[in-house]
């Protein structure tokens, strides 16, 4: 079985890559971008480099995959100040649990993302000056998966996300799906504290038929010049596809211990190859360093293809991540709080912060 799922993930990554990826000219035409915002603090850190290494919740946004190595329980919540001056935060909360004895079953998981853009004020033609009040927007995103370990060094996954935004009177929602598959391995099976070393993973995301707005605030009162009387015209939305993307990705674990006794320092290198169906490709690596799993720092840089300055960037992001964690256990049976937090420079206003809390039961390492 385990086999024919990654036959088939790898098939639909090639058709993705072949057919659609790295098509600039198609930028700005897919919507419910939003999906394309990272709200997970350790990813973040890494510039989206952890494909390969996503583990828990962490993995809903880069490879679903990763959600198998939960091995009780795992619940999330953080908190995105995007494009610092803006007003805007993204507020992530997430919780799986896993199935049978160290998620011998698999793992179920659910994560909801909503984004407070605060009020915007209500202008009309004939009333520009912005005396009629407010409105709010409503984007959120519900994401429900479930993870499966299928031998020592194959794990997979399958996401459904319910994806909704717009106004009072005008929204757009519908259903995409993720799919992932994490390969890990020793590259070096001789060492007396075995440890997987060596990480591959691959997810297709976004993918989804089109969405279209609907609703009352696409009318408008019109007049008849014959008879004088006023009607409603309703106008149609065009529809608009999803921002469907593929992650290819490696991590590699070197222990830095110069004793064949312990393992307390661990440097981890990532890269990741976004392939975009809707904007150019993106590159990513990333450096994290690991003190007896207590303490990391990480440090990430992505790059977009054919840009080589910051105003040629189509994304707000560019240029060098940074991310630090503390992992404190709670319990010798593998509880522990995680606390995490980011930084990524943006072209246009002050950056983006993240900032996150995990409750892990069971080691999940």
């Amino acid at each position: 079985m385990k086999k024919y799922i990654l036959q088939s993930l790898v098939a639909c990554f090639g058709i993705l890559a072949t057919v659609n990826a790295g098509n600039p000219d198609r930028a700005g035409g897919a919507g419910a971008t939003q999906l394309l915002v990272n709200p997970y603090v350790r990813g973040v850190g890494l510039s989206g480099s952890n494909t390969a290494s996503a583990r828990g919740l962490e993995s809903y946004y880069l490879n679903i995959g990763g959600l198998a190595y939960v091995k009780k329980m795992e619940i999330q919540a953080s908190q995105t100040r995007y494009l610092v001056g803006t007003d805007i935060y993204i507020n992530n909360f997430g919780i799986a649990q896993a199935l049978g004895e160290n998620g011998s079953g698999g793992v179920l998981g659910m994560a909801f993302s909503y984004w407070d853009v605060g009020s915007i004020p209500i202008t009309t033609t004939e009333a520009p000056d912005m005396t009629l009040g407010t409105y709010t927007t409503q984007i959120l995103n519900l994401g429900l998966a479930y993870s499966k370990t299928f031998s020592n060094s194959i794990t997979g996954g399958l996401m459904v996300r319910y994806v909704s935004e717009g106004t009072a009177n005008v929204n757009a929602s519908g259903v995409t799906l993720d799919a992932g598959v994490q390969y890990q391995t020793a590259l070096n099976p001789t060492k007396k504290i075995k440890k997987q070393d060596f990480r591959f993973g691959i997810a297709i995301r976004n993918l989804g038929p089109d969405f279209a707005y609907q609703g009352t605030g696409l009318s408008t009162n019109t007049t008849v010049t014959a008879t004088g009387a006023t009607r409603k015209t309703l106008f149609g939305s065009q529809p608009f596809n999803m921002p469907a993307l593929a992650n290819i990705g490696v991590t590699y674990d070197m222990r830095l211990d110069k004793g064949e006794e312990t393992y307390d320092h661990k440097l981890s290198v990532s890269g990741n190859f976004n392939y975009n169906a809707f904007s150019s490709n993106i590159t990513a690596i990333g450096l994290e360093y690991s003190f007896k799993n207590m303490f990391m720092v990480r440090t990430g840089y992505a790059h977009q293809e054919g840009n080589f300055s910051n105003s040629d960037y189509r994304t707000p992001q560019y240029g060098l991540s940074y991310g630090v964690g503390f992992n404190l256990p709670i319990s010798d049976a593998g509880t522990a709080l995680s606390i995490d937090y980011a930084y990524q420079p943006t072209v246009i206003f002050s950056g983006i912060h993240s900032i996150g809390l995990k409750l892990t039961l069971g080691n999940n390492n």
